[in-house]
């Protein structure tokens, strides 16, 4: 017979949600629309119906890890929260969804509270083992990812010719130009031959 623990729990959590939509007993609080799920959260959940999945998962966490108490599944709905500069630390989840999603599965009479905690109850059981024979016979529809909106890139801006660089390389003396100024004109040969023959004299 298929059991819990021969499904995957994502599949298995969406199935018991859709049944669990139909109770009347699980309805989210008035709170619920505004609500972060933790400390760790920057903003409320994105998803409306994300108050059935929580059961649903509590409910599956029952049936796995019970009997358990509110502190011990704190830990497992927890996150790493972001602190700035400093490192990130871990924090639990929010305690009050958690006691209300149990209380609502106790009025289901799916969960049982005694003093070693909350446990599976048999009609809780034997309704997970039915959802979850349910999903392996008609597997819920896979959820749509969401597509980020594409970036455009930048347009470059359209040069025209490239210049031409000077050829000569960098730290070389440039060399000197060519200027148009006549050249002095040297001396007379005629004053070379008047100063020899004085020092004869």
């Amino acid at each position: 017979m298929t059991t819990v623990f021969d499904v995957p729990a994502d599949l298995l959590i969406r199935k018991v949600a859709e049944a669990l939509k139909a109770r009347q007993e699980i309805k989210p609080p008035a709170w619920a629309a505004f609500a972060k799920t933790g400390v760790h959260k920057e903003m409320p959940p994105e998803d409306p119906d994300w108050w059935y999945v929580r059961s649903a998962a509590v409910l599956r966490r029952v049936y796995v890890d019970g009997p358990l108490g509110v502190q011990r599944m704190r830990s497992f709905y927890g996150g790493k929260k972001d602190r700035g500069s400093k490192p990130n630390a871990f924090r639990k989840g929010s305690g009050s969804i958690l006691r209300r999603a149990l209380q609502q599965l106790e009025t289901c009479k799916f969960v049982v509270h005694d003093k070693t905690g909350r446990r599976i109850s048999p009609e809780g059981q034997s309704f997970m083992d039915a959802m979850a024979q349910d999903t392996v016979k008609n597997p819920p529809a896979p959820v749509p990812k969401k597509v980020q909106p594409h970036r455009a890139e930048p347009k470059k801006a359209e040069s025209g010719k490239a210049e031409k660089k000077p050829s000569g390389k960098k730290g070389e003396p440039k060399k000197a130009e060519k200027s148009d100024a006549p050249k002095a004109e040297g001396k007379k040969p005629e004053a070379k031959e008047a100063r020899k023959s004085e020092k004869k004299e």
